[in-house]
């Protein structure tokens, strides 16, 4: 064998361990791609089940708030019909008032038997 031989060999040698040293890189860039994606997947589920959550709080906070407006709207309600009675039982008492007034007065004119 020749130096000449010796040195192609050698090229092809180092030539084949350039190409497995890159192929290498190569698979190794791939595997951390991977694992990147693997986190990112993960990190949006989590995302998404965070999401979700407030989601659903939101609509807890939603429902809850219409029931603090019908519970205040009922008060109202009830505030408003006591002033109704109040109003009416007042307007009662006063006729009540005047008729008994009024049936006083009628019993003074009405001649004594």
């Amino acid at each position: 064998m020749s130096i000449q031989d010796s040195f192609n060999d050698n090229d092809g040698v180092l030539n084949t361990m350039g190409h497995m040293a890159a192929i290498n890189q190569r698979n190794n860039l791939i595997a951390q791609q991977k694992e990147q994606a693997a986190a990112i997947r993960q990190q949006t589920k989590a995302l998404e089940e965070k999401n979700r959550i407030e989601a659903d709080r939101a609509k807890l906070e939603r429902q809850r708030l219409e029931i603090e407006r019908q519970r205040l709207r009922a008060e109202e309600m009830e505030r408003d019909m006591r002033k109704y009675q109040a109003e009416h039982l007042k307007q009662l008492r006063n006729l009540m008032a005047d008729s008994f007034s009024a049936l006083d007065r009628l019993e003074k004119i009405r001649p004594a038997n």
